[in-house]
């Protein structure tokens, strides 16, 4: 008579296993990341071909990049959750953390969220989703004290200067519009604006747009300073803050024949509203003859993003 073996596993045997194959799928996530973001490194510009090849998005391919490019994150791997969408918001919430409190704060604090166990591996979306609602409470409270400043600032004096660095999606809220804007994006912006999908993320993300003056009669201009490799994005920042692009000024081309100019700033140039004749000579790509050339050319209210000034007539926002 034979008898017969029992499969049956205890409850310790189970959780043994289960938690076996957990640690496979977190160091699956991690090395996929690691690894597109690696490959995104050596082949420069083929991320669209090598997110064909993987049969993803842009969009995921991006956020992709976002974990795997994450010193902390990537550090923490032990400590961190496995989720994928759980990393990504993760890796915005770092992002967040260096805008609002500068690089080295803000990545102190991300840190502390993995020592003073605020995120765990255990940690899902929602626990995530509530520090991301906590910090956008903390920005909101600031936020709300820098619109009142500002538009009592504005309502004292038409012509005062603003010296505080304003944050962009603060100065929308306060309601002012401006006719000519000059834009200096960060390597990062451009960067994360490159694997955008659709134009109208930009607006959304970096709401220039949103500051047109509604009146269309007025002639209104938006120069954007980048490098000439990066002209493809800056023709969908143009044309996602609403502007019609117009010129392109490049730097002075001294020989003969075609000469490759990739890594040279250069200035395009939008417009809305009533269309107008200028000059299009600018001495250098630095900021101050950016601003000379603006007000030589362009209408007042002036907004500088991206750098700062203290010229009269100007305001300036920096993040």
């Amino acid at each position: 008579m034979r008898l017969s073996m029992s499969n049956t596993m205890s409850l310790e045997e189970h959780v043994e296993k289960i938690n076996k194959a957990r640690d496979k799928v977190q160091a699956g996530i991690f090395e996929m990341a690691e690894n597109i973001t690696e490959a995104v490194r050596q082949l420069g510009g083929k991320q669209v071909e090598l997110a064909i090849r993987l049969g993803m998005s842009k969009g995921t391919l991006s956020k992709w990049i976002s974990i795997g490019s994450n010193t902390i994150i990537m550090t923490m791997k032990e400590d961190a959750p496995s989720s994928f969408n759980s990393l990504y918001q993760l890796s915005s919430l770092d992002n967040q953390y260096s805008k609002y409190y500068g690089e080295e704060e803000g990545k102190e604090k991300f840190t502390n969220l993995f020592k003073n166990k605020k995120i765990t591996n255990f940690s899902d979306r929602n626990d995530i989703a509530r520090l991301i609602k906590s910090h956008k409470e903390i920005i909101k409270e600031d936020e709300v004290k820098e619109i009142k400043h500002l538009v009592s600032n504005n309502i004292e004096s038409e012509n005062k200067i603003i010296k505080s660095e304003i944050r962009l999606k603060v100065l929308v809220k306060s309601n002012l519009f401006f006719n000519t804007i000059i834009v200096i994006p960060s390597l990062d912006q451009i960067e994360m604006w490159k694997n955008c999908e659709g134009d109208e993320f930009i607006n959304e993300d970096y709401p220039i747009g949103n500051l047109e003056n509604s009146d269309q009669n007025i002639f209104q201009q938006c120069l954007i300073k980048i490098k000439a490799k990066d002209i493809e994005v800056g023709l969908k920042c143009l044309k996602s803050w609403g502007y019609v692009y117009s010129d392109i000024l490049m730097p002075n081309q001294p020989k003969k024949g075609l000469v490759s100019k990739s890594l040279e700033y250069l200035v395009l140039k939008g417009e809305r509203g009533e269309p107008n004749e200028v000059s299009s000579f600018i001495k250098s790509h630095s900021t101050s003859d950016l601003m000379a050339y603006a007000e030589k050319i362009g209408q007042k209210p002036f907004l500088l993003v991206g750098d700062v000034t203290v010229l009269k007539e100007w305001v300036y926002c920096v993040g």
